[in-house]
């Protein structure tokens, strides 16, 4: 399991793709490309816009509140038998990094028993040229990430440091 140190975690609450307010310019890129969405209402939004993602994750809360029965009543119409996951809040499941490739390719849902924020970069990682992923940014909209390699790189950089830094305090730990 990965869990980011504080000065990662700052710069993961700014946005890995280009914000928008709403889902404009969406249904256009969902005819050329796989749309991956990462969150409750992402995903409820983008299918009240006629779009369904070719890979939903989301975790029935929203701001670590529990969706109403409405939504989560709409998300199991639209996903049936999701891919159950755990994650637990501010952490990366090492389960999910090593299998978003292959959940991208097979599309469906993904259910994460936890918080799924997180898994976005998971995704990112692993999609190819014609993915999408769009998330939630809290309080200000979504963002639309197209994943090069540029950021691909920059997300590889932070696991590596995130993968050290749990290294360097087991060792701290074992001397003790």
């Amino acid at each position: 399991m990965v869990v980011f140190p504080p000065e990662i975690r700052e710069q993961l609450k700014r946005p890995l793709g280009r914000l928008q307010a709403g889902y404009a310019g969406l249904p256009e890129l969902s005819r050329t490309h796989r749309i991956i969405s990462v969150g409750d209402v992402c995903t409820l939004g983008l299918l009240s816009e006629g779009i369904r993602p070719h890979l939903a994750v989301f975790d029935h809360l929203f701001m670590r509140h529990e969706i109403d029965n409405g939504m989560m009543e709409t998300l199991s119409k639209n996903f049936r038998n999701p891919v159950r996951y755990k994650n637990p809040p501010g952490t990366l499941s090492d389960e999910i990094i090593s299998d978003a490739g292959k959940l991208i390719e097979r599309g469906g849902a993904v259910r994460i028993d936890g918080e799924e924020d997180l898994t976005a970069l998971a995704f990112i990682r692993s999609a190819g040229d014609r993915d999408i992923i769009v998330y939630g940014q809290p309080n200000e909209g979504l963002v639309v990430v197209r994943p090069g390699k540029a950021l691909k790189k920059k997300i590889e950089g932070w696991l590596s440091a995130a993968a050290l830094g749990h290294e360097i305090e087991r060792d701290v730990g074992e001397k003790r």
